[in-house]
């Protein structure tokens, strides 16, 4: 009988699926900034694997364990955000989904649990993105350099239309312009 009393003191939601946001772009593209950007226009709950990576581990993306250490944080992150899912609350995973491999993963584990993919694709040119990444200034992002930056955009896979995915082009002069800092 107690049960019955808190059920009624705190209805139900209206249950709507909710959407999972992924982000895929050239490493300084500004896919941070548009997380931020959804995690308030949704409303969203953010997961950023930098920071919690950075405030974790506080390696350099160049480090050995860090592939491994990563792929950790980000199971931890799904466990809480499956959670979150489970509200009927949206989700942005703010770590780059750079293949179509990687993109085909999270989408069938998003569908598993009853959400929907929403691929964001920030598309700006290689020279957009050295200039944004030098001009970092947050202590949770990654220092990278043209170097790493090139390199990186050389295993970039650009996401298509056949990969069953919902995708929303995002350009430059989309993003907002001011900057968020931590």
């Amino acid at each position: 009988m107690g049960q019955n009393v808190i059920m009624k003191q705190y209805p139900a939601r209206r249950a709507r699926v909710p959407s999972v946001h992924l982000l895929a772009g050239l490493n300084g593209s500004g896919k941070t900034r548009l997380a931020r950007e959804l995690e308030l226009r949704c409303p969203a709950v953010r997961f950023t694997l930098d920071e919690w990576m950075l405030r974790l581990h506080r390696l350099p993306i160049d480090d050995p364990r860090y592939g491994e250490l990563a792929a950790q944080c980000q199971e931890l992150i799904w466990d809480t955000a499956r959670q979150v899912l489970a509200t009927h609350t949206d989700v942005v995973l703010d770590w780059n989904q750079w293949s179509r491999e990687r993109r085909a993963g999270w989408r069938d584990r998003i569908r598993a649990a009853g959400a929907r993919p929403v691929l964001h694709h920030v598309r700006v040119p290689l020279e957009v993105a050295v200039g944004q990444a030098a001009g970092r200034r947050d202590p949770y992002a990654h220092a990278l350099d043209r170097a790493g930056i090139e390199h990186l955009a050389g295993l970039f896979e650009e996401p298509g239309a056949d990969e069953g995915l919902e995708i929303r082009i995002v350009t430059p002069d989309q993003l907002v312009t001011q900057k968020h800092h931590d």
